[in-house]
């Protein structure tokens, strides 16, 4: 069995790419070339804080104070907290995609809570030994 010659075994190309002669620092021509608009660039979306820089604040010591008046601190931790809250809300209030406004909602609110709360049982202690001394 004798191999066949190699023009016999290999099909011919018929576009001849392969037969040009190289050239070095120039690239063969494109036969398909990409053509259209430029889209517009775009927008963040509202909710992707990721994107943009916003001003730091101290919602999430205001939550922790207001949270931890809850369990010892009273009237001693709810009011600090609040204080905290009302800083950050103010800052919060400026742009409404701030990812701290949630935060410093509900800080606000729980230390506002915490306060009527801590004023109700002071209360109920004032009269039940105010009751206790008159008795």
């Amino acid at each position: 069995m004798q191999p066949e010659p190699e023009s016999e075994a290999k099909p011919e190309q018929s576009d001849g790419f392969w037969e040009q002669p190289e050239m070095q620092g120039v690239m063969p021509q494109a036969q398909y070339t990409i053509a259209g608009e430029v889209q517009a660039t775009q927008q963040i979306p509202l909710g992707a804080t990721h994107f943009a820089m916003f001003p730091q604040t101290n919602a999430v010591l205001a939550l922790v104070l207001a949270i931890a008046s809850f369990a010892c601190g009273g009237l001693l931790l709810s009011i600090p907290a609040l204080i905290v809250a009302i800083s950050a809300k103010k800052i919060t209030d400026h742009n409404p995609t701030h990812p701290d406004r949630g935060i410093a909602t509900a800080a606000y609110i729980t230390a506002i809570v915490n306060i009527c709360i801590s004023a109700l049982i002071i209360l109920a202690y004032v009269v039940a030994i105010l009751a206790y001394t008159a008795g």
